[in-house]
């Protein structure tokens, strides 16, 4: 009997801007359908248009009608931009942590915990920077976010930005020492493998894919990844912490267009 499984999904939607440079937020809105996934975790969200009179996430969380979390990174314009995770099961806790190195970009993650057919799930999702040094910093946080909170099953996910030799750097925060090659960026002729899903602890991953259809190659910059899990609850371990602890901003279940605010703490 095969044991049961849900499916977790991650894709740098590049603002729904596709290869032809049309802004698509449907296109986007069919590749999401079609990897059937029970949580979706979603980069560069918004600062592009409204569609249907709505930013995009709030035109994803009413056509997956799914239940949905917000974490706007900055405004570009008049328009939210940043990461958002849809999931078919109750999300019982959420937070928005700050992973913003000045003077780059700004930075965040999802940090929630999820019920999904009758098992918790903790899962983060998140957008790494563009550059080594920013990315070391980020890492040393989200590794302190770990271990503020061991207990039951974690789904590590997002834009990573980070290959090659660096890919080393993510065991630092659990992922395995062996990650798998699926390219994911420039989606037209993938080269790298920016974009990773892992578990924690590491059996629960069964499956991993790059979702490649004619159409995901051509809504975003990015392949979106699709991973199955194992449906069931354990104790796991997670990486000794150390270094300096990254801010943390508490936030309300954010259901419904709402999007939430993460302020600044780093000097």
């Amino acid at each position: 009997m095969t044991p049961p499984t849900f499916r977790v999904a991650s894709y740098n939607i590049h603002s729904c801007i596709g290869n032809d440079r049309q802004c698509s937020e449907e296109r986007i809105l069919r590749v999401l359908r079609e990897m059937h996934a029970d949580i979706i975790g979603l980069q560069e969200v918004g600062g592009s248009s409204l569609i249907e009179e709505m930013e995009q996430f709030a035109f994803f969380e009413k056509h997956l009608g799914m239940s949905a979390v917000s974490a706007s990174n900055l405004r570009w314009g008049r328009f939210e931009f940043g990461n958002a995770l849809f999931t078919r099961g109750e999300v019982l806790s959420s937070r928005v942590v700050d992973l913003t190195v000045r003077p780059f970009e700004a930075r965040g993650a999802i940090d929630c915990r999820i019920r999904l057919r009758g098992m918790d799930v903790r899962v983060i999702a998140t957008h790494l920077g563009l550059f080594p040094h920013e990315r070391r910093r980020q890492v040393a946080w989200l590794r302190e976010l770990l271990a503020e909170d061991p207990a039951g099953p974690t789904v590590m996910l997002g834009d990573f930005n980070v290959f090659g030799l660096e890919r080393r750097l993510l065991r630092r925060i659990g992922a395995p020492e062996q990650l798998p090659r699926l390219r994911t960026y420039p989606s037209r002729r993938p080269l790298m493998s920016l974009d990773r899903i892992w578990t924690i602890p590491h059996p629960r991953l069964q499956r991993i894919h790059v979702h490649r259809t004619p159409r995901s190659r051509s809504a975003s910059d990015h392949l979106p990844i699709v991973a199955d899990v194992l449906l069931d609850a354990s104790p796991m371990t997670v990486p000794t912490s150390h270094g300096t602890a990254g801010p943390w901003v508490e936030s309300p279940l954010i259901v419904g267009p709402h999007q939430s605010t993460i302020l600044p703490r780093h000097p």
